[in-house]
């Protein structure tokens, strides 16, 4: 949980730097050209005016954006566009800064603008790692140990979240040797970081340091805010999540909830806008009420929850989770498809306490599935984890932690603290992380034993649980069936607001695949379906549910930001992306592929009538697609609207021409377009 968290203060330490360093841009030896824009002729610009110091974030927006306007010089634009980018970012607006990411790359020699393109994309775990490994890689060879040494924490801060606790160990180590490079911001959040690594991995007296490392923060920030009032925004910023996460440490590892309450509250009245830790601080606020048996409390908390703003990254949709339980807990109606199973983006030590609170409850059907999903987060992670050494460069990072720890506390009037030796702490840091590991292991072991003599059951349900098509190496209809309410129920919790949008289900089948099997044999056959896969993704975003369906059928589910229109657009890309080029089938030989597309939109009709299921509008994307195949093939059919869904099952029963006809179905498609040019 921590992880999460904790990482704005990361992010805030992080901006400290890159906004220091904006107007200076790092290069490598001999940059290459990259978009016209060089080193050298960036350095050649003028400072921005003295007046934009001074000026509020929203005018400083309004007047990067008025110079991108008035200028077509491609230099004057890479800057002001990444200047945007930082404004954004600052702010907490990470979706805006990538977007500016994406449309004004950062050159490879900019390496401050790269990091912070780093943070705001929304990848996977894999590609994260493999971007800041190379930002490393470049930054070490220019030898600029402040890039270096915020990489490695946010690296070590992905690497524990995702369960690679040695390696998170050895990231802080080697930052934290660094510590001369880093200011009072960046060493503070450091410490702060490596705290909430004790309480997440370690045992109850690891745990109970951890608290106190919180505490020592909290009071240098408090002492840093009086010295340095000009600097009061960041450093309560930083105080409020250092609040938090002291509450988070009570509540979720030591489950002192009566403390963790105490901390909350803190965090709950304060005016400072953090994107998701007031509704994280509420949620926590109303669970520890709830275990306290303090239920109307935890009821006017969890009322205020509601009334904060929903979360805008994946990686925060645990939160949903919890309002369930809290909701669970105190005997209201509770969906628990938000936690079962947890989004892959979600923390470790998230998966680990929402599936043991599930393992908990009195409802059976449930706390079945809740150990369900321990055992497999078991196998699939913790088992291996388990098995690293951490402890040596854990008592390394402890060690630095207390020589940077002094170099604070000088800065802050606290000059004679002493150190032990480095042999006690590496033999004590030793020993209470293997006894933590140990600890672990145990609890962990114990559950596995428990489920032991279900194991072979479990075995083969979980082989038939794959979620991967091993051909086209795309998702299949179980992962859609995993995911797909998700996408439903934020449609439905977006109705009416600023971020209001349509989702588009299509059915894409190509069009005469049996006559390529029959003719060209079926190794060809599973070319074609491979290329076709690889072309629809170059079509579509990384966040777009799409799966192999089965046979030659594909299923796409995407959001559209502009509805119908959106909704027609993409059915015409996709189209196109799939017959761009013939397919080859072997070295000589080529195939005309086309394909037939059926989609439609939801909401289709009244929002009163929003809680269609998911597979009647497959099954309405699929009538779509066979009026597509009778009419000519290679076409697309988009229902835009169903003019009486009072009886679902009697429209999905009738012929759909015929419904077409009679206009109780509006539809568009591309034939018709084709007609009217």
């Amino acid at each position: 949980m921590s992880v999460v968290l904790v990482g704005f203060a990361i992010i805030y330490s992080s901006i400290t730097v890159a906004f220091a360093q904006e107007e200076h841009i790092t290069a490598n030896p001999e940059p290459p050209l990259e978009k016209a824009v060089t080193l050298e002729e960036l350095e050649k610009l003028e400072a921005y005016p003295d007046a934009y110091q001074a000026m509020s974030p929203e005018a400083r927006i309004d007047w990067l954006n008025s110079q991108v306007e008035q200028t077509d010089d491609a230099v004057e634009l890479y800057r002001f566009r990444r200047s945007l980018a930082f404004e954004y970012f600052s702010h907490f607006q990470s979706p805006e800064a990538d977007k500016y990411c994406q449309s004004n790359a950062p050159l490879s020699f900019d390496l401050v603008y790269r990091y912070l393109c780093a943070m705001a994309a929304d990848e996977s775990y894999e590609t994260t790692i493999d971007t800041y490994l190379k930002l490393y890689e470049d930054a070490t060879e220019v030898g600029d140990e402040v890039i270096i040494a915020q990489v490695l924490m946010t690296l070590g801060w992905e690497q524990s979240g995702n369960g690679d606790i040695k390696q998170a160990f050895e990231s802080y180590n080697e930052a934290l040797s660094l510590g001369e490079h880093l200011d009072f911001y960046a060493l503070n959040d450091a410490m702060a970081n490596l705290a909430s690594l004790y309480v997440i991995h370690g045992d109850e007296n690891y745990v109970s340091k951890g608290i106190e490392l919180h505490k020592k923060t909290i009071k240098r920030l408090q002492q840093k805010i009086q010295d340095e009032p000009g600097e009061a925004t960041y450093l309560k910023s930083s105080l409020v999540v250092a609040r938090f996460n002291t509450g988070v440490a009570y509540a979720l590892h030591l489950r002192d909830y009566g403390e963790a309450l105490k901390w909350f509250k803190l965090v709950n009245s304060t005016d400072i806008s953090l994107p998701n830790v007031k509704l994280s601080s509420l949620l926590f606020s109303s669970m520890s009420a709830a275990y306290l048996d303090e239920f109307v409390e935890a009821e006017q908390y969890l009322a205020e929850s509601y009334k904060q703003p929903e979360v805008d990254s994946t990686e925060f949709y645990y939160l949903y989770c919890y309002r369930e339980l809290v909701r669970h807990k105190i005997g209201k109606d509770a969906d628990m498809n938000a936690c079962l199973p947890l989004h892959d983006n979600t923390p470790l030590e998230v998966k680990i306490d929402v599936y043991k609170r599930i393992s908990e409850l009195d409802d059976e059907s449930l706390r079945s599935q809740g150990q369900e999903h321990f055992y497999q987060l078991f196998i699939d992670k913790l088992e291996k984890r388990l098995k690293q050494s951490s402890s040596p460069v854990a008592s390394t990072a402890e060690l630095y932690r207390q020589q940077q720890e002094d170099r604070l506390k000088n800065e802050l009037l606290e000059k004679e603290v002493a150190l032990k030796t480095a042999q006690q702490k590496q033999i004590e840091g030793q020993y209470r992380l293997v006894v933590a590991m140990s600890f672990i292991l145990i609890l962990l072991m114990l559950l596995v034993y428990i489920r032991f003599s279900q194991k072979r059951r479990l075995a083969r349900q979980y082989k038939e649980l794959s979620i991967v098509d091993t051909l086209t190496g795309l998702k299949n209809r179980r992962f859609l069936e995993q995911n797909i309410e998700r996408e439903l129920g934020y449609i439905k919790r977006t109705q009416g607001t600023k971020e209001s949008n349509e989702l588009g289900i299509y059915l894409i089948d190509i069009d005469h695949f049996k006559q390529v099997n029959d003719t060209y044999g079926h190794a060809a056959g599973d070319k074609v379906l491979i290329e076709f896969a690889r072309r629809i993704n170059t079509a579509i975003r990384d966040v777009d549910l799409f799966v192999r369906w089965g046979g030659e059928e594909f299923l796409l589910v995407a959001r559209l930001e502009h509805g119908q229109k959106s909704m027609m657009a993409l059915a015409n890309r996709l189209s196109e992306a799939v017959k761009q080029a013939p397919f080859k089938a072997d070295e000589n030989t080529e195939i005309e592929v086309t394909c037939t597309i059926g989609a439609v939109i939801y909401p289709c009709a009244d929002k009163s009538t929003m809680d269609i299921s998911w597979n009647k509008l497959v099954k309405l994307s699929d009538m779509a697609l066979y009026y597509g195949k009778h009419k000519q093939r290679d076409c697309w059919v988009c229902i835009e609207s169903i003019v009486q869904p009072e009886s679902w099952d009697r429209l999905l029963a009738q012929d759909f021409a015929q419904l077409v006809e009679t206009r109780e179905v509006t539809v568009s498609s591309s034939f018709e377009k084709s007609e009217e040019e």
